[in-house]
Order: C-alpha cells, then sequence, then structure tokens
C-alpha cells in the first residue's frame, strides 16, 4: 500500500532526520508528531506573508556541523539541518514520493533502494557484513570485475544535477521553475541549497533525505548506460555509490567502464581513481580479518574466558597495528558482545573496552552503550572509566573532534561523572551546538563546573539561521542554559516561536539509554529490577520486566556503511592471469 503524505514525512522527520551517530538524547520524535500542527501554523504564517515574501520562504541557513571519526585517521563532517528548511524539504519529496520511487526501483543494480521503513532508520541500508557471500556466487562463474565507487559522493554532488536525473538535462534547463510541479526536481534543488546557505556543490551528510537523493542521481547514472552495455554485465550490484559488477571478459568490464564514466560525467560526477579497476576474476579474493577475528573464541565464564578475553583482544590489537585503515577495532569491539562477560572478568573486558576506544575512536560509541549496559545489572564501574573521559575530552576537544568528545560527555552524563575543572574548561570552549548542549546539560546536574559558554555572544533571531540555530533554540526553553538572547531570539522568529509554542524539542534530556541485546540480558535486568516493572537503572538504562525485543539494541559484530569493502587486487595480482 502507498505511503500517504504524512506517513512518509513523518518517518522522515521523525527517524531520517539527526545523523544516526549523535548520543540518545538527539531527536526528532517530537517534530514529526506535531506535523499536521506545525504544517498548519507555518501555513498561516505564509499566508500573512507577501507573495515575494512567500516565494522566498524557506530562507537559506547553515546547518550545525558535527565532525565524525572514521575507520584509520579519516574523518566526515556530518550535518543537522536547520528544522524549517529540513521540514520543507521533506514535504517536497513526500509530495512526489510515487514519482521518486518509480526512478529509484527501476534499479536493475541497486540493493540501497529507498525504501521507507515501518520502523527503526527511516531509510535503513543493508548490513555490509552481507555482500560477502553475495559477491562469491555472483563471480564464482565470471572472467572478469569491475570495481569502482564515486570520487567524495555526498560532499560533490551538484545540486543542479537533481532536476537533471529526474526530468533529464534538457527539461529542467528548459523550465527553471521552482514552483512548477511538472519539473519538482528543482524545488528539491533549490531547498537542498537552502540547508547549506546557498551552496550548489555537496549535499548535507546525515539525513536521510541525502540518501534519497543520492539513489535519485545513482538510478539515473544508470539509466543512461545503453542497454547493449548493460547487457554485458552478467552479475553485480551496486551498494550506495559502490558499483560490484562482474562480466564475461575483461573487455566487457572495459567498455561498461568507460559507459559509467560517461554517464557519471553527465551529472557532474567523478568515479574515483585510486578505487577504480578492471580485472580477472580469479585475482579477487574477500578480506579474512572479519573472519578471522570471528573465529576467535570468547570463552562462556571462568578463568577460560579471562584468557580467551586476553587473546581475543591481543589479537586484535595485532591485526589493527598491521591495517590501520580498516576499521578492525570497531568491529571486533561489537563482536565481542556475542558473550556475556561474567563478572569476575569486568576488569580485564573494561580495560580493554577503554583501550579500544582510545586507539580507534571511531567505536567509542559502542564501547559507551557496553559499558552502561553492564553497570545497569550491577557490574562494578572502576576509576578507570571516569580517567577515560577525562583523557578523551583533553585528547579530542582542543581540535573539534565533536564525536569523541559528545560520547565522552553522554557516558559522564550516564554515569554521573563529575568533569574536572580542566576538562570541563576544554568543553566551554568548544564551538559546537551537540556538545555545547551535552555540557549544558551536566552542569544542570552538577557535573561540570566553569563559567557561562562564553564563545556565543548575545544571539538575535537572525542566528537562528546559523550553525548554531540548535543551541540557541534548546536554550531558550529551559531554565539555567543562561545563552544571552536566546529566548527573544525564539521569540522574534514566527516559525521557531510556532515550534516552541507546540512544546517541540530536539534534545531530550530524560532520554536513557537502550540495554544491548547482550546473551541472557534480559534475565539479568529482571533482577536489577527487583520487583519492579520499570526503572532507571545504573548507567542510565530504562529497563522493562519481560521487555520485549524492541527495548534492546542490537549492537552485533557488522561493520557500518563505507567502513568495510574488499580492496581492489594490486596490478602484481592480476598479471597474466588468464581469463
Amino acid at each position: 500500500m502507498p505511503l500517504t503524505l504524512d506517513q512518509c514525512s513523518e518517518a522522515l522527520l521523525g527517524r531520517g532526520y539527526f545523523p544516526k551517530e549523535l548520543p540518545p538524547p538527539f531527536q526528532t520524535r517530537s517534530l514529526a508528531d506535531k506535523l499536521v500542527a506545525v504544517r498548519g501554523r507555518w501555513s498561516a504564517i505564509g499566508a500573512a506573508m507577501s507573495s515575494r515574501a512567500r516565494n522566498k520562504l524557506p530562507l537559506p541557513s547553515h546547518s550545525v556541523r558535527f565532525d565524525m571519526a572514521r575507520k584509520g585517521h579519516a574523518r566526515r563532517t556530518l550535518a543537522i539541518p536547520n528544522p524549517i528548511n529540513q521540514f520543507y524539504l521533506v514535504e517536497e519529496i513526500a509530495t512526489h514520493w510515487a514519482a521518486i520511487t518509480a526512478l529509484t526501483e527501476s534499479s536493475t543494480l541497486s540493493i540501497t533502494r529507498c525504501e521507507i521503513a515501518p520502523e527503526g532508520r527511516a531509510v535503513p541500508i543493508p548490513p555490509l557484513s552481507t555482500l560477502g557471500e553475495k559477491r562469491i556466487v555472483m563471480y564464482a562463474a565470471r572472467g572478469a570485475i569491475l570495481q569502482t565507487d564515486l570520487l567524495s559522493f555526498y560532499h560533490s554532488i551538484y545540486t543542479h544535477a537533481i532536476p537533471w536525473a529526474l526530468h533529464g538535462k534538457s527539461v529542467a534547463k528548459a523550465n527553471r521553475d521552482t514552483r512548477d510541479p511538472a519539473v519538482f526536481g528543482n524545488r528539491i534543488d533549490e531547498l537542498v541549497r537552502s540547508c547549506q546557505d546557498g551552496q550548489t556543490i555537496g549535499i548535507p551528510v546525515g539525513p536521510d533525505t541525502s540518501r534519497i537523493i543520492s539513489e535519485i542521481l545513482l538510478c539515473s547514472v544508470e539509466k543512461k548506460i545503453s542497454a547493449e552495455r548493460l547487457n554485458l554485465i552478467a552479475s553485480g550490484f551496486r551498494y550506495i555509490d559502490d558499483f560490484f559488477l562482474c562480466f564475461e571478459s575483461l573487455a566487457d568490464a572495459e567498455a561498461v567502464l568507460t559507459s559509467l564514466r560517461e554517464a557519471c560525467l553527465h551529472f557532474d560526477l567523478q568515479l574515483n581513481a585510486a578505487k577504480t579497476d578492471a580485472f580477472h576474476a580469479v585475482a579477487f579474493n574477500e578480506e579474512t580479518w572479519p573472519g578471522e577475528i570471528v573465529a576467535m573464541n570468547l570463552g562462556f565464564n571462568g578463568a577460560s574466558q579471562r584468557r580467551s578475553l586476553m587473546r581475543y583482544f591481543a589479537g586484535v590489537i595485532k591485526i589493527a597495528k598491521e591495517m590501520p585503515s580498516e576499521s578492525i577495532a570497531s568491529f571486533a569491539v561489537r563482536n565481542s558482545t556475542r558473550v556475556l562477560i561474567a563478572r569476575e572478568n569486568w576488569d580485564i573486558y573494561e580495560a580493554f573496552l577503554l583501550r579500544m576506544a582510545r586507539e580507534n575512536s571511531n567505536c567509542i560509541d559502542s564501547v559507551v552503550k557496553i559499558i552502561c549496559t553492564y553497570a545497569a545489572i550491577g557490574f562494578p564501574i572502576s576509576p578507570l572509566v571516569s580517567a577515560f573521559v577525562e583523557r578523551v575530552v583533553a585528547d579530542h576537544a582542543p581540535y573539534n573532534h565533536h564525536f569523541e568528545v559528545a560520547w565522552a560527555l553522554w557516558l559522564a552524563r550516564s554515569l554521573d561523572i563529575r568533569l574536572s575543572p580542566t576538562s570541563s574548561k576544554f568543553v566551554v570552549r568548544m564551538e559546537n551546538d551537540v556538545c555545547a548542549i551535552l555540557a549544558l546539560h551536566l552542569r544542570s546536574r552538577r557535573l561540570l563546573s566553569g563559567r557561562n559558554l562564553d564563545w556565543l555572544p548575545t544571539v538575535t533571531s537572525d542566528d537562528l539561521r546559523s550553525d548554531h540555530w540548535l543551541l540557541i533554540y534548546e536554550a531558550a526553553s529551559r531554565r539555567g542554559w543562561r545563552v544571552s538572547g536566546a529566548a527573544a531570539a525564539v521569540a522574534a522568529d514566527p516559525f521557531f516561536a510556532a515550534l516552541r509554542d507546540e512544546k517541540i524539542s530536539f534534545y531530550d534530556s530524560r532520554a536513557y539509554n537502550r540495554p544491548l541485546n547482550l546473551p541472557g540480558i534480559a534475565f539479568r535486568l529482571n533482577l536489577a529490577l527487583e520487583g519492579r516493572r520499570r526503572a532507571v537503572l545504573p548507567g542510565a538504562i530504562m529497563a522493562v520486566s519481560e521487555g520485549v525485543p524492541g527495548d534492546y539494541e542490537q549492537l552485533g559484530g557488522d561493520y557500518g556503511a563505507d567502513e568495510f569493502y574488499p580492496p581492489i587486487p594490486e596490478p602484481d595480482e592480476i598479471d597474466d592471469i588468464p581469463i
């Protein structure tokens, strides 16, 4: 049954707006819940404007930036668009959802089609761990493989290419009217630009609307390839912008590569030369390190479990040092949750977790969730965790590493760890809304000392279009979150004032962690509840007696998107191999 406008908008606003990498309190459920009310209030505000002012809505704005740790030393900047701009963009996409899905479902290669799920992330993607078996089946009887992806894909997208993809370049250029529903891609282009202060290069990384736009573009890239060339593809798939294609011959692979490159250029996209090659299929092999880690047995209890933990993490550290550009530590930390650690072995497991997060900061969110879950079932949290929080702040706050600091602050909130004056000074100097809001929350709970944020001067309503809109809006309605001028700024802006009047918030100070779905965790949590039906346990874990699967978070041993893909064989590996 097709989705209605409201169903589509509610999903994209409530479960697909903020980047999934943020700590639990950052949420957009209340915006989705008040969708109809906000739509009505904002429509009334627009109707009261002159037609000229109304046609300029929404005004361009800046997104809140969130610097994210990735594999190795790589980093990525995620974006949290202004809610006004994001709301209009979501509504436009939802209005034309049938036409958009007609295009995206036409792909014969994509396994990341934009289907809105009934729960969880609005637009989920298949786990990368499932691709290994798929690749083996596809290339087993083939002669050649083409492997490639796009260069800086999200950050290089030319927004004017969105209507080209939806309507054809000649049609979109002939009719640039952003209010004509026949070429609604022009309006999507305009709204994407409005989310990033009018910039035409790149789209925000994080919201699911960008996933949809990426699929629109890549499906159109596929359609630009002739049927004759597409028929040369014997098997294969596209995972977002990663292509893995199999052919009968190397000549066929190279012919399709030429067509694919030309199709990308039509939309001002480029293939990543460093990750592009056509080679003989017999030269390809899957990476072995995930299997090696999974094969490392973890004991179930007692001294055998303790010895196995030593072997496991020593082995992981060795592999990680040999391949520093892979997300080995992140995978290994998540994989370690396949067993429940015995209480007498918690000290060594805790120490290894902290080391993993110190040396490989892209797994800090997983480590925080594990520690909080074990705290809930009564495991003793050592002073090492407090020292870890201090060290993470000292190491990462001066460099504006938002991801690491945000999760360290959330760990401090979850375990009621008070930051030292030195760490507090580091935090309040960070010019980032996510970290600033967490810092203000800590201070309201007497877990952070120091003065008010001294980097944000008195603000006005114009600043609600800046990259500090989130902090200003949240501070406007909270006692003790003293950001000078915030309340007056929100009151002076009719759109944000409407959000405030509807009691919409993007930070839930009462949010808790969900327990991880560890083996036997339900029984342990029921013991910790001591007969209560529901309670907040240590680690800020919300536990429910006889909890259902939705009450638990599945951390698992999977690796996240963009973290693992088999490398292209080196030239000396494929020389002189017959097909």
